[in-house]
């Protein structure tokens, strides 16, 4: 078996590490519009729920894709500790940590679905909130870690979905406050 081409384990992490922030975009969003139940006028909630965790376990498997290919990349040459320890590694050590705990968020709030029974309504909804702290640091860490993130297409690649995402919170945010006031 001959040496692997050094640029291709380069595009498979670009590639990959691009997918699973717009899988964690698509989740996120999906999540948003369940909660705020416009979603419920475009589908059944349970099917709208399947879309959620499939969106949650594309981004986080794409995510490992991403991680799994720097182990190969040659020219920044990560180690487990690199893509395992936020802020361990000596290229751009902000942005690639940002990356690494935003990783590790998802994980999280992923186990979370399975762990709903136990954890009870409150703490599990809590839990969940760790998604847009985790849709932030995704997000810095494409801004910040990408070697091609100053391009227009790189740009709007992350502020198309992160508009959308403070857009439908904010709205989210007002329809809570609403409900809170209204008389009981």
């Amino acid at each position: 078996m001959g040496d692997t081409d050094p640029t291709w384990f380069w595009a498979v992490a670009r590639a990959s590490g691009i997918a699973a922030y717009a899988a964690l975009s698509l989740d996120v969003l999906s999540g948003l519009l369940m909660s705020t139940g416009l979603g419920d006028r475009w589908m059944p909630r349970a099917r709208s729920l399947d879309i959620h965790r499939f969106l949650s376990v594309a981004a986080l498997s794409l995510t490992a894709v991403h991680a799994f290919a720097l182990l190969g990349d040659r020219y920044i040459d990560f180690g487990l500790l690199e893509v395992l320890v936020p802020f361990s590694s000596e290229y751009r050590p902000f942005a690639v940590g940002l990356g690494v705990i935003a990783a590790w968020l998802a994980w999280v709030v992923h186990t979370s679905f399975a762990l709903r029974r136990w954890l009870g309504s409150r703490a599990w909804r809590w839990m969940h909130y760790a998604s847009f702290l985790l849709f932030v640091l995704a997000t810095a860490h494409g801004l910040l870690a990408g070697t091609d993130a100053r391009t227009t297409g790189m740009l709007l690649l992350h502020a198309v979905p992160a508009t959308l995402v403070l857009w439908w919170a904010l709205y989210r945010v007002t329809q809570a406050i609403a409900r809170a006031r209204r008389p009981a």
